[in-house]
């Protein structure tokens, strides 16, 4: 008895075709970089230490941090870098950008030009705000002049105030005298006038 083959000879190619393609493309998503980024706005109060993170599935070849028009980090491979009060630390396919004192200059749309097996490109918002207890931060120590100003006591106040009134005696009593030494000049040149003969007479 004669048996057929299940399968044709011919068709055994075409799906071995088929296989090899979805085992390339299982594959290919495998080492896809598969980016995973801080996203859309990062809000941090000013002077307080702000993080954004980009992480790929592979090891990054290189990456550029773009700050609205400026290149902050160009093209910079595995490593520790620091510029301006960024620093960028890239190991394997995590990438961080650290900045420890955000001030308004660090406030912006940040672009991040990714290379890993692909280039992939995400954008990440800065955002700086105004402390939330700006009261407390305003009379902080660091300010030399609010610092000396918290150390004037009572007794200094006190000092102050005896010297204001000193000072205030001595002035009126000096316009006192000044007014009683016109007046008196005054009216003794009036009575030398009164007493001297009229010369014009003669």
């Amino acid at each position: 008895m004669k048996t057929c083959p299940l399968v044709s000879s011919a068709h055994i190619p075409r799906v071995l075709s088929i296989l090899l393609l979805a085992a390339s493309l299982n594959a290919q998503h495998e080492s896809w970089d598969s980016p995973l980024c801080t996203k859309g706005t990062l809000s941090v109060p000013r002077g307080s230490h702000a993080v954004m993170t980009c992480n790929i599935s592979n090891t990054f070849s290189d990456v550029t941090i773009q700050l609205k028009n400026r290149i902050i980090f160009d093209e910079v491979p595995q490593g520790n870098f620091r510029f301006d009060g960024w620093e960028l630390q890239v190991q394997g396919g995590q990438a961080r950008l650290m900045i420890k004192d955000t001030q308004d200059v660090h406030t912006g749309l940040y672009f991040w030009h990714l290379h890993g097996l692909q280039r992939n490109y995400r954008f990440t918002t800065l955002n700086v705000s105004e402390p939330a207890n700006k009261e407390r931060t305003d009379a902080t120590p660091s300010d030399p002049v609010k610092h000396s100003q918290q150390e004037v006591g009572p007794d200094t106040l006190t000092l102050v105030g005896v010297l204001v009134t000193v000072i205030l005696i001595l002035g009126l009593t000096g316009i006192g005298a000044l007014i009683c030494y016109r007046r008196h000049r005054s009216s003794k040149f009036q009575w030398i006038r009164a007493s001297a003969p009229d010369l014009r007479r003669f």
